[in-house]
């Protein structure tokens, strides 16, 4: 039987590996962390009956890729509507519904007309691939207005992609619009629950998973690829393309020129609610986080041990000085912010606060990008890669890792003559 290596059990990995072991291939899938999900991965708090997220996660209605694989895996999504906000000048807005844009009050009425019209333009286009030619930050104050876009976009790009907001391409943008939708999802015990239902799915096959695993090298022979001295028919890389380049220690991605933001969440328990809605975008100026999340007014917190669950979420350039600071001291710069969400915050209401942080979580797409994406299959024989950059137009998230993850094991089995 054919065996394939599977570097990475975040979602792209594990779709990959069901796949492949459902059409007649031997599959091991290597994680160096201590669970499988990659940046959907989570940790479980005392008391808790399921696990949470490192980092923010839900899923849209129209996530098909990611919907149909939890089904067959006996575990489908619960679907939710839940509420988003803006905060500016001292308030929370809705802003989530083409009724909230009219009545949103810090836009003149022909401003919301404008931003609502140049939106709905966004969401009609089917494939907004061509925009890519286009700087989001030159198209958006001509397709909205110049007041959508200084009022609600622009502190939005600038405080998610800081210096780098310029590099930005529009195709990118209208992804974000287009993908969008209020009903969102989620599953129970948590997507660490999903991950871990697809690695038995994979397993009971017959197919290995190996978490806690470090890989030394992977090196070609004869032809073959081996991985730590183990040789394979195949080998599917499914982490960032500087760790796949650093792991066959050669640019095998060397079209890849783009630049990366580091994502960091803060994870409060807390002992009384924040605020009423689930999200809440930062449209205010020099706020330390650009985006907060309150888990719990989607999921009931009594599968927290009754504690209600928020997230402080960023995005952060290499070398931002909150990436190095210690977690109380982030947790203090975060307080008095807190208390403009909520006069009543205090500290007390923090019961513990656990803190996450990753390199390559948001790639950022420059004009033209589709003219650097690499092929899944290497110039390296048998080496294959299918990672976040290669979604695009599509934003990193689970259902599009998924995709991509089927559409590499689709490519390794005609590969290997299965298909």
């Amino acid at each position: 039987m054919m065996k394939v290596a599977i570097v990475g059990g975040g979602f792209a990995g594990l779709a990959a590996g069901v796949k492949l072991i459902e059409n007649g291939v031997e599959v091991v899938v290597i994680e160096a962390e201590k669970s499988l999900g990659g940046l959907a991965g989570g940790f479980k708090g005392e008391g808790w009956e399921w696990n949470l997220e490192k980092f923010y996660h839900h899923i849209f209605d129209n996530d098909l890729a990611i919907k149909a694989l939890a089904e067959k895996v006996g575990l489908a999504a619960v679907m939710y509507d839940p509420r988003t906000e803006v905060m500016v000048n001292g308030r929370k807005r809705q802003l989530d519904t083409a009724l909230s844009v009219l009545k949103y009050d810090q836009m003149s009425l022909m401003g919301r007309l404008r931003m609502g019209l140049g939106l709905g333009v966004l969401k009609v286009i089917r494939n907004g691939k061509w925009l890519e030619r286009f700087r989001a930050v030159k198209v958006l104050p001509v397709l909205l207005g110049k007041e959508g876009y200084e009022r609600v976009w622009e502190p939005l790009l600038s405080a998610k992609f800081g210096s780098l907001v310029g590099k930005v391409n529009m195709a990118w943008f209208w992804a974000r619009v287009a993908k969008r939708t209020k009903r969102l999802g989620y599953f129970g015990g948590g997507f660490g629950a999903l991950a871990e239902k697809i690695g038995e799915h994979i397993k009971i096959r017959g197919g290995g998973i190996s978490v806690d695993k470090q890989i030394g090298e992977i090196e070609i022979k004869d032809g073959k690829p081996f991985v730590d001295g183990v040789e394979y028919d195949g080998v599917l890389l499914t982490v960032p393309a500087p760790i796949a380049n650093k792991l066959v220690g050669e640019e095998i991605l060397s079209t890849l020129k783009i630049d990366y933001l580091w994502g960091q969440a803060m994870v409060l328990e807390l002992r009384q609610s924040l605020m009423t809605g689930y999200w809440l975008n930062i449209l205010e100026k020099h706020w330390p986080f650009l985006v907060v999340v309150e888990h719990t007014n989607l999921i009931d917190k009594s599968h927290y041990g009754g504690s209600e669950i928020v997230y402080l979420g960023n995005y952060l350039e290499e070398g931002d000085e909150r990436l190095k600071e210690g977690d109380q001291k982030l947790v203090e710069r975060y307080l008095p912010y807190l208390k403009k969400i909520n006069k009543e915050f205090k500290k007390g209401w923090i019961k513990k606060s656990y803190r996450f942080q990753a390199p390559f979580a948001q790639p950022v797409f420059p004009v033209n990008y589709s003219k650097q994406i690499p092929k899944i299959q290497t110039k390296l024989p048998g080496v294959y890669v299918a990672n976040m950059s290669m979604v695009y137009p599509w934003d990193r998230g689970t259902n599009y890792a998924v995709e991509i993850g089927e559409r590499a094991a689709a490519e390794i089995l005609k590969k290997l003559g299965k298909r």
